[in-house]
């Protein structure tokens, strides 16, 4: 079954080819997949629901708020692989184009690709370069890389690379075909031997009692290429445990959310597939050259013996893109998860900001710091007695807790999208607060106001309330009487339009001005 026949909800029918990219696929829309009684079709491995349509079963699929690459997986009835199909799916027209919407893609990634990566089902294409992992990250590769290094390491056990040794050992004299000096020189100081080896006529001793220690060759596995492929493994079987007790306390915290798609299911099967590696791994481990190892390490005998024979080299390449992190540099045939949309745009609206306001002010001099969760920055500009933050995702405790970096909220917890503050050793402080929002209805845009009042009123900094909340959404026009700057300036909330970079250069101008800062 290499084609599957795909339709929506209006009729539209297309071909799912295997192995080929697919568009036509867009968020929050329902598709019908031809299915195939018995077989099995997994979408970032989850097993989609067979129902009834019109007498026929078919695979039912609705994207959540993502676009990017899907990739689904095909089983027949025997649950043996039949193929993999890459299903691209658009973001919402209504909020963004899919030019303007890879062009998000492309910023964040060129300024901070950390901010891109999440776990929703699409996934976009990485790098190998710094040193960036998580543990989603790590599985990826391991499946990615794990039956082909299987497949390399099982080469290297049917035929493993030796080396010739030779030790001495003592061996009867009725055995010996030569002796070396050493051999002979020993033998003379034993009695029987000397008996033995005498030229004059003494009586002899039999031959089987006599032994003499001579050198005997061997070939001997614990050498430097075997001790760097079993530490390559041995390193993989690490990961795999790391890797699935990872996977399994996300998904012991993870909540449920309805922006976005759900990951229990999808972990468990992912923890499924590192438990069937490990063993396998393991098997291999406890078999030939790798189970007498007396040491494993990597070493430049070893990687020279290991690079000059096929074999090792295919295995030990694939283990150590299995291990290897970094997701920066030239994009290659490697993918990650990527986040939903709508935390996209507001990780988006975080690197214009940021960049915008980077090229007004050069004079000041910049510096990123990262928390804990990938998903808190802190951009901090100083000059001349001048400091400005700029904050992504930053906590703002409840009232009766200790503030964080002097964020704290009248009421329960805060997390706004972007807070950026101005201190000012001889002037007055700044405090503003934008809430991305991935919405363009008239509906959706008064809707999401409530955050922007709810901000404006309960969120302090050094007890100060915000001189400003705005929203910032993708496309105005809906509601204009809340673009106006006057109206903002009246009731110090509003909405602020940022789709493109031309609007973003316009942002940072518009930021620079609120915040009263001399620009270049």
């Amino acid at each position: 079954m290499p084609v599957i026949q795909c339709s929506t909800a209006k009729g539209v029918q297309f071909a799912v080819v295997r192995g080929e990219i697919t568009s036509g696929f867009s968020e929050r829309l329902t598709y019908h997949f031809s299915a195939t009684k018995g077989w099995s079709l997994f979408v970032d491995d989850v097993r989609l629901e067979l129902i009834q349509v019109a007498g026929a079963s078919v695979w039912c699929w609705s994207p959540g708020f993502y676009a990017g690459e899907v990739c689904a997986e095909l089983f027949d009835d025997q649950d043996k692989y039949v193929g993999h199909y890459r299903l691209d799916v658009a973001p919402d027209s209504s909020k963004l184009g899919g030019e303007t919407f890879a062009a998000m893609l492309e910023a964040i990634q060129g300024f901070d690709p950390v901010l891109l990566f999440g776990t929703e089902e699409a996934q976009r294409g990485i790098g190998s370069e710094n040193d960036i992992t998580t543990p989603h990250l790590q599985y990826a590769r391991l499946r990615r890389y794990g039956d082909r290094l299987l497949a390399g390491l099982k080469q290297v056990t049917h035929k493993p690379l030796t080396s010739l040794r030779r030790q001495r050992q003592p061996v009867s004299a009725h055995q010996i075909k030569s002796l070396d000096g050493s051999a002979i020189r020993k033998a003379l100081r034993n009695p029987s031997g000397l008996a033995l080896l005498h030229p004059g006529p003494i009586e002899r001793p039999p031959l089987n009692t006599v032994y003499f220690d001579v050198s005997k060759a061997y070939e001997d596995q614990d050498n430097p290429a075997n001790q760097a492929m079993g530490l390559v493994l041995s390193e993989v079987i690490r990961r795999c445990r790391k890797v699935s007790s990872a996977l399994a306390t996300v998904a012991s915290k993870t909540r449920v959310s309805e922006t976005r798609s759900p990951l229990t299911p999808r972990l468990g099967r992912r923890i499924a597939y590192l438990a069937a590696l490990q063993r396998k791994l393991e098997l291999l481990e406890r078999a030939q050259p790798f189970r007498n190892l007396k040491s494993r390490r990597l070493s430049a005998a070893g990687l020279n013996a290991i690079s000059a024979h096929p074999a090792y080299a295919r295995a030990y390449r694939y283990g150590w893109y299995a291990l290897r992190s970094g997701i920066s540099g030239e994009v290659g045939e490697e993918s990650l998860w990527i986040s939903p949309t709508w935390e996209i745009y507001e990780r988006w609206c975080y690197v214009m900001a940021v960049s915008a306001l980077k090229q007004l002010l050069p004079h000041f001099e910049w510096k990123c710091s990262r928390f804990k969760t990938t998903d808190r920055v802190l951009w901090r500009a100083k000059h001349e007695g001048v400091t400005l933050d700029i904050w992504l995702q930053v906590v703002c405790p409840a009232v009766d807790k200790r503030p964080y970096n002097d964020f704290s909220s009248l009421s329960r917890r805060r997390v706004p999208d972007i807070a950026i503050t101005l201190s000012d050793v001889t002037g007055p402080q700044r405090f503003i607060v934008l809430d991305a929002k991935y919405r363009s209805s008239r509906f959706g845009v008064l809707d999401g106001m409530k955050s922007a009042h709810l901000y404006h009123d309960s969120l302090r900094w050094l007890g100060r309330k915000p001189d400003a909340s705005l929203l910032v959404i993708p496309r105005g026009g809906a509601v204009r009487q809340l673009e106006d700057i006057e109206f903002q300036q009246q009731h110090g909330v509003g909405v602020i339009v940022m789709g493109t970079q031309f609007d973003a250069e316009a942002v940072g101008k518009r930021l620079s001005q609120m915040l009263g800062i001399f620009m270049c």
